[in-house]
């Protein structure tokens, strides 16, 4: 045991020397590039997770038990994922944590050293308004997850707290305030909701409140930060969507996107492809709002006009009948159906789909998975339970899904940077 555990240690000593010497800038420029719309390396990336799960299974194996409790019970850390991996996880996971970097936040703290840059604990206190005793226990916790940078006695940004800069293009720093306050008090209610008798989801619990969520953030005027959350959110993840699947295969088809909102995935996508025309098939009060995104001057989606026409954008309900495609997409909306209802809505894009070697249907959802890098797939599947009682599936309960309501899973591709997987459906 002792001489495996010190062959181990001298390669990792070794390897994160190397890491953290002379490949640091090919580390930042092939897997943390900050530019608006770059991708990391995707074989290096690949080979990163890697990297990272096998190291989390190490340190499961290793880590006194009462460690791994206090994790869950203080503030469960990030810092294997933050030399290799995707940085946009470490601000989802331990009240501590939680806590720590809202208030960082909303101190602003990453805007302050951006200007200022490196700065003591006492001169970013004095430049923020904070109390520099508790500011120092704050950033201790932050930069020992890989948040912040501290050498000499004094704090820089990363490329972790950049993320959170207020004018950065993926505007994280919304996530930090919805899901670390809001979100953050609706888990409470998680012990109560999965009891045998429990009908109302935690969130509900929480707010003491039957209303659906989207009900109560609006009666509280949440709706906007929602909005501008889950909008930098989309922002954030549209260049994997955009590079991690074959859409040149249908550039030149009509896509009509189910359950489509406000219309940015068909938005996204035009603009990707010039030949590719679109449509949105969503509630008729959903339509009625979305018109005027491509067909008024001042439209945010004005520009592709000619190629979304007025009788592409389709009032209905996806139970009762779909407009007929030879392809369709569907980005975040199965996971708010349990299984029966979720086979229902497939079965009838199978129903209405026009046949052709093309023909297909790409579902955008997480696919939950095991392993440290997969674990915002699991947050995910918690966050719907939370809010919507709803669900993330595996890769068996897709292909389930799949056969039941006639289609198979041509494939499912993972997308860089993105949180959904592209799940390729063809028609059996």
């Amino acid at each position: 045991m002792e001489s495996t555990l010190e062959t181990l240690n001298d390669h990792l000593a070794s390897a994160l020397t190397i890491l953290r010497g002379g490949l640091n800038e090919e580390l930042h420029t092939r897997l943390h590039n900050q530019e608006k719309g770059v991708l990391p390396d995707k074989e290096l990336a690949e080979l990163s997770f890697k990297t990272i799960d096998l190291l989390h299974s190490i340190e499961q194996l290793l880590e006194p038990g009462q460690l791994a409790l206090a994790d869950h019970f203080f503030g469960k850390h990030g810092k294997i994922n933050m030399l290799f991996g995707d940085t946009n996880l470490v601000f989802l996971s331990g009240y501590m944590n939680t806590k720590c970097l809202c208030a960082a936040v909303e101190l602003q703290i990453p805007d302050i050293l951006r200007e200022h840059s490196p700065l003591s604990v006492e001169d970013l206190a004095s430049k923020s308004g904070a109390r520099s005793d508790r500011l120092e226990q704050i950033l201790n916790v932050l930069q020992n997850n890989g948040i912040f940078t501290y050498r000499d006695g004094k704090y820089s940004n990363n490329h972790t707290s950049m993320l959170l800069l207020r004018d950065h293009w993926t505007q994280w720093h919304n996530w930090i305030a919805l899901y670390g306050n809001q979100f953050y008090d609706m888990s409470r209610g998680i012990p109560g909701s999965i009891r045998k008798e429990a009908r109302r989801n935690p969130a509900q619990i929480e707010y003491d409140t039957d209303k659906d969520m989207f009900t109560y953030f609006r009666e509280h005027g949440w709706v906007g930060q929602l909005h501008r959350t889950l909008g930098g959110g989309a922002t954030a993840q549209s260049p994997g969507i955009v590079a991690d699947y074959q859409w040149e295969e249908i550039s030149g088809e009509t896509i009509i996107d189910v359950g489509g909102g406000g219309g940015a995935l068909i938005a996204l996508l035009l603009r990707a492809y010039p030949t590719m025309r679109g449509g949105i098939y969503d509630l008729p009060h959903v339509i009625d709002h979305t018109v005027p995104f491509f067909h008024t001057n001042d439209g945010q989606f004005s520009d592709l006009s000619d190629r979304v026409p007025k009788e592409n954008l389709i009032g209905g309900d996806f139970f009762d009948h779909i407009p007929p495609s030879r392809v369709y997409t569907m980005k975040w909306t199965l996971h708010d159906w349990r299984d029966a209802d979720a086979i229902a809505i497939l079965r009838n894009i199978r129903k209405a789909i026009i046949s052709a070697p093309i023909s297909r249907l790409i579902v955008l959802e997480s696919v939950r998975a095991e392993g440290r890098s997969a674990r915002l797939s699991r947050y995910a599947d918690l966050n719907m339970m939370v809010a919507a009682n709803g669900l993330e599936r595996n890769a068996d309960s897709w292909k389930y899904l799949a056969e039941q309501s006639g289609w198979r899973i041509e494939a499912i591709h993972h997308l860089r940077n993105a949180w959904p997987c592209a799940i390729d459906m063809r028609p059996c």
